[in-house]
């Protein structure tokens, strides 16, 4: 019956603190929505265009062509061209309007048929003894096609977007020796038939995400930020709940707690219902937010997957790590400031070395081995285990545990703190 009336008495304090039911259902809602929104094209999965793209062709030939057309195949690319200077396009791409910008000289492709066919007929010739004439030299200066890139390319991107244009023109040079070959090989046997040299590659690789339990989910900014954020809220219960437990010992509350019959784990106990029960209820409100309100702002819905109870289990987890961090900052802080200072500081603090804000994934190594410690990112690997790779419990117990351990560990320094310092 103690346990009733002290949880009833818990939601009659919380219910009338209007700031703390604000941070504890309002703002992680606009976090969620507002995050998502920024970070959504960050996450955005490759095959969608995204990278802004110019292209001066003042060659306006096959080469030109095919390389427009592979970069349009590519569907990673945004194409604009238009017919401008060097500088101009080097100043456009400078100021942003563009991320990387291609120059394709005049006569590059009737360039590269000629020196296709001067190595063709050096490689024939070679085979037959005769040498190429001195009124036909070969040419070795090499074509040259002009990238800009925008300032702020990552070099790692910019890398890999040098390669993969690289690649292309490999395909258009080998298309380009293949078409002499075949010239010359008509040239030298006339009455020959010969089949088009293929030029399709015989090694190709496939991708796709390694998936656990063969799930097939991918990941986007809305499976990231929803539980990273509701972890958050979770945790800031702490600033309301130790506020709760100061009121209590300033007002007297807490001392006529104590003089009535039962265990002082019985007060305790009944705030960590209440409180966990909010957090269940915070989860439950953020989940919604995912599957309903942010595919109305053209993001992706939030996919579940098929195991609700077992999120619900991490909810529960993380629920109760939060709620021994804040019966410990209550019981440690003397006042109200110190609480929700030192409260609201800490839980930055572990939000941001526990992959909350970045995703640890693109995070520095030395910061990937700090992250460990953060209780949040315990909760958020278990939420990606369930959300991305379908993992069930024996995948994500070890974070579980971990979480079970951060409560035990936090209610007992509370209680402690409570007999042996603020009793005396």
């Amino acid at each position: 019956m103690k346990l009733l009336y002290s949880i009833y008495k818990e939601y009659k304090v919380l219910t009338r603190d209007r700031a703390g039911l604000a941070i504890t259902f309002i703002m992680p809602t606009v976090l969620i929505l507002i995050i998502t929104l920024i970070q959504d094209t960050t996450f955005r999965s490759v095959s969608e265009a995204s990278v802004p793209l110019l292209i001066v062709d003042r060659d306006n030939d096959s080469l030109a062509s095919s390389l427009e057309k592979s970069l349009a195949g590519s569907k990673f690319f945004v194409i604009t061209k238009k017919n401008i200077t060097n500088e101009q396009a080097k100043n456009e791409v400078a100021h942003g309007s563009y991320l990387i910008g291609i120059v394709i000289p005049e006569n590059t492709s009737k360039n590269l048929r000629k020196k296709s066919t001067q190595r063709i007929s050096k490689l024939l010739n070679s085979f037959t003894g005769d040498t190429i004439t001195k009124d036909e030299p070969i040419d070795t200066n090499r074509l040259q096609l002009q990238l800009f890139f925008d300032p702020i390319t990552k070099l790692s991107f910019k890398t890999t977007i040098s390669n993969s244009i690289s690649s292309i023109i490999s395909q258009i040079e080998m298309q380009s020796m293949a078409t002499s070959l075949n010239q010359k090989m008509q040239e030298n046997f006339p009455y020959a038939s010969p089949q088009k040299v293929e030029t399709a590659p015989l090694v190709i690789t496939t991708e796709e995400y390694a998936s656990y339990n063969n799930s097939t989910i991918i990941p986007n900014s809305v499976q990231h930020n929803v539980p990273a954020w509701t972890l958050f809220a979770m945790f800031f219960i702490c600033i309301p709940l130790a506020g709760n437990i100061i009121k209590e010992r300033e007002d007297g509350s807490a001392f006529r707690l104590l003089t009535m019959p039962g265990s002082y784990m019985i007060v305790i106990l009944g705030k960590m219902l209440t409180y966990i029960s909010v957090s269940l209820i915070q989860f439950g409100l953020m989940l919604c937010v995912g599957l309903y309100i942010l595919p109305l702002m053209g993001l992706p819905q939030l996919n579940v997957g098929d195991n609700v109870l077992l999120l619900f289990l991490v909810a529960f987890s993380a629920g109760l790590a939060a709620t021994g961090f804040g019966l410990l900052v209550g019981t440690i802080s003397n006042s109200h400031d110190q609480a929700s200072l030192f409260g609201a500081v800490f839980v930055i603090i572990l939000a941001a070395i526990g992959g909350i804000w970045v995703p640890t994934f693109v995070m520095p190594e030395i910061m990937k081995q700090i992250s460990v410690i953060s209780p949040l990112n315990w909760g958020l690997e278990a939420f990606y285990g369930i959300f991305l790779r379908n993992f069930g419990l024996k995948e994500i117990y070890p974070e579980l545990i971990r979480l079970w351990f951060f409560f035990l560990a936090t209610l007992s320094t509370s209680f402690l703190y409570q007999k042996y310092v603020r009793m005396r």
